[in-house]
């Protein structure tokens, strides 16, 4: 009994180590397998933090492109952008090009317009300056035949005996022919010079009248001429007017008046008026009322009709008349506004 109880207490000092022991194994054991589980999850968590930093530097790198393409993306936004602005910057310069140079071209256009217009003016002008100052080639014609006919008569006039000259009759003109042929010659260059003058004196227009009345004398002896000048000479010499103005009143005389008779007649007048305008008047004898004043009303271009056209071109406020008087005679008045 004391043996069993020797053997049980040395069965327990055995079994509290043992058990100690077996603790011990057990708790390595346990500690071995977590250690091994733990070292097992360290491993996949390396394996897990090497991936992932892996992955993080993978999405750096991703971040950098994205970073680099953003950059980029906004760099070519600014170049999509200022190449927008050149481009409306270069259609609003195209447009403003465009349109200033519509406007130089309607300018030319307009300006091409105003000087074909000016110049189909121009050209119309000198048609009717052309038309007034030309003489009647009829009138030329008798005026030379005239002088040919006197020349022959004071030709015949002369006599010779015995070495001796001697002159028989008288001339029946009033103007010498040698004075007609120069006044003719004076009156043509007149004519010629005057479509490149734009203006001339009263005073050289009248010293020229005078000679185209001279002629007309010669032509028509039995015509009393009067020609009252008013104007005072600072007048004559000052006031310009558009050269052979007062010819187409003197040449409607001698075309349609009755200037054969003992009693035909030209007067004129030159005066200032009332108005502060220059009045030119002509009155002459003329053929029966009707006739004449049917015959002057058909007059070709070159007469009064011409001369109411350089009125329209030059003087555009001034006024002519032309009618029939009483006793067979006929009025044309010419009221030039100088302004």
């Amino acid at each position: 009994m004391d043996l069993f109880l020797d053997y049980l207490q040395q069965l327990k000092a055995i079994k509290i180590p043992l058990f100690i022991l077996i603790l011990i194994i057990i708790r390595n054991w346990y500690n071995f397998f977590k250690k091994s589980s733990f070292k097992k999850k360290n491993d996949e968590i390396t394996e897990q933090l090497q991936a992932t930093q892996l992955a993080i530097t993978t999405y750096d790198d991703k971040i950098n492109d994205i970073t680099n393409l953003e950059e980029k993306l906004t760099s070519k936004h600014t170049e999509i952008y200022q190449l927008k602005q050149e481009i409306e910057d270069y259609k609003e310069k195209f447009f403003s090009t465009l349109s200033e140079k519509e406007k130089e071209i309607a300018l030319q256009k307009e300006e091409i317009n105003h000087q074909q217009k000016a110049y189909e003016r121009y050209v119309n002008f000198k048609n009717v300056e052309a038309n007034n100052t030309r003489l009647g080639a009829h009138f030329i014609k008798n005026v030379i035949s005239q002088i040919h006919e006197d020349i022959k008569q004071t030709e015949s006039n002369y006599k010779s005996f015995l070495g001796f000259n001697y002159k028989i009759g008288s001339n029946k003109s009033k103007v010498p022919p040698t004075k007609a042929l120069k006044n003719i010659f004076k009156l043509l260059d007149y004519n010629v010079s005057s479509l490149n003058l734009e203006s001339t004196s009263i005073e050289d227009e009248l010293e020229h009248i005078n000679m185209f009345l001279d002629l007309i004398k010669y032509l028509k002896p039995n015509t009393n001429i009067e020609f009252n000048n008013r104007l005072d000479p600072k007048q004559n010499s000052s006031i310009k007017i558009k050269p052979t103005l007062f010819f187409p009143f003197v040449e409607n005389a001698l075309k349609h008046g009755n200037l054969n008779n003992q009693n035909s007649f030209i007067s004129i007048i030159l005066k200032e008026n009332e108005d502060k305008q220059l009045s030119y008047c002509l009155v002459n004898s003329a053929e029966q009322r009707l006739d004449y004043e049917n015959r002057a009303m058909q007059s070709s271009n070159f007469g009064l009709n011409a001369l109411q056209q350089l009125l329209d071109a030059y003087y555009p406020k001034s006024k002519l008349e032309h009618k029939s008087l009483p006793n067979n005679q006929y009025l044309s008045e010419l009221t030039l506004c100088l302004n």
